[in-house]
């Protein structure tokens, strides 16, 4: 594929002085790979409830978000000219490529993730994140399980600590470890509507009728009524590249059709919870609200997503991929790898 063509012709974005060789070669072999995870899973179960407390993400129904404390990578010692830091378009185009090549075998469409939201104590006035690690895994044929494991909780920032651990380090909502088998056969949240797992593999590998696609998913009640309806699509469209089992090609077109949409804009190289490296992309989905998603490009995987919103001193729900993909590897309660 000519990648600088695409971007001129698709995007209407000149191409950088950079050479096609010269991003691929920064794209692909600057940044350290990390483990590669397996493949994507769907949406998160809602387990969190504000016990005593006042859990303000309560507002954000459905947020797909995580990642704290990434710091844009520091520039390489050595005698090389200065090149300007990879846009948006061009890491969305080059993870596109590589999602068209992704693995599609094994029995279970599998995602492991840690999971954070925020909750406020107002008698301590300070701010915690709960967290969690959930296993799920789905069969073509609708059958599904989800494991579970409690983390405990952790100050927002280093200001909430003091109270934080003045106030015994309180887990808001404990969970004990299990693994649930679902009695009914799994659906897939896409844009708010459920979808089979068959209607998720029929979804449009291009990218503008996957996008009409995703529109005409928005149910008309949807919280955010009254926004854009590309706003909504931006909204979901992360699940639909971290949650949902679409092909490779459903995937791919979804890379693309967010590289055209307006209000996406690089971070540069970035480091996640983990220590893996990707670009980091900011990704203004409401006024006021942005999600901040760290992508691998090499390997087209999301690694975190993290929601900033107003009146929260940081992020009010975070999202870390640690495992999503196709595996043969059968339920169980879930482990931190």
């Amino acid at each position: 594929m000519d990648e600088l063509q695409m971007i001129v012709t698709m995007l209407d974005e000149p191409p950088t002085p950079e050479s096609e060789a010269a991003v691929r070669h920064r794209l692909l072999n600057e940044m350290r790979e990390p483990e590669r995870p397996t493949r994507r899973a769907w949406r998160r179960p809602a387990m969190w409830s504000g016990i005593g407390l006042t859990a303000t993400a309560a507002a954000l129904t459905g947020v797909v978000v995580l990642s704290s404390g990434t710091t844009p990578r520091a520039p390489d010692p050595g005698h090389r000219p200065a090149v300007q830091p990879m846009s948006a378009k061009t890491v969305l185009l080059t993870a596109a490529e590589h999602a068209e090549a992704a693995p599609t075998t094994g029995r279970y469409w599998h995602v492991l993730t840690v999971q954070s939201r925020a909750f406020y104590n107002e008698r301590g006035k300070y701010w915690m994140l709960g967290q969690q690690l959930i296993g799920q895994w789905s069969r073509p044929d609708g059958r599904s399980w989800t494991g579970y494991r409690g983390l405990g909780a952790v100050p927002m920032s280093p200001k909430d600590a003091p109270a934080f651990r003045r106030d015994g380090s309180p887990d808001p909502n404990p969970i004990s470890p299990a693994l649930d088998k679902d009695t009914t056969a799994k659906t897939f949240l896409v844009c708010d509507r459920q979808m089979t797992f068959k209607q998720v593999q029929a979804l449009p590998t291009d990218p503008g009728k996957l996008r009409s696609a995703l529109r005409r998913a928005i149910p008309r009640n949807h919280p955010t009524a009254g926004r854009t309806a590309d706003e909504v699509v931006k909204n979901c469209v992360t699940d639909l590249l971290s949650f949902v089992p679409a092909s490779p090609k459903v995937r791919a077109a979804a890379y693309r059709m967010l590289a055209a949409m307006p209000g996406v804009t690089s971070m540069g190289e970035v480091t996640d919870e983990r220590g893996r490296k990707g670009v980091g992309l900011h990704v203004r989905v409401l006024r006021g609200v942005t999600d901040t998603v760290i992508i691998d490009p090499n390997t087209s995987l999301v690694l975190s997503t993290a929601r900033s919103a107003p009146n929260v001193p940081g992020k009010v729900d975070k999202e870390l991929y640690l495992q999503v993909g196709w595996t043969d590897g059968g339920p169980r309660i879930p482990t931190l790898p």
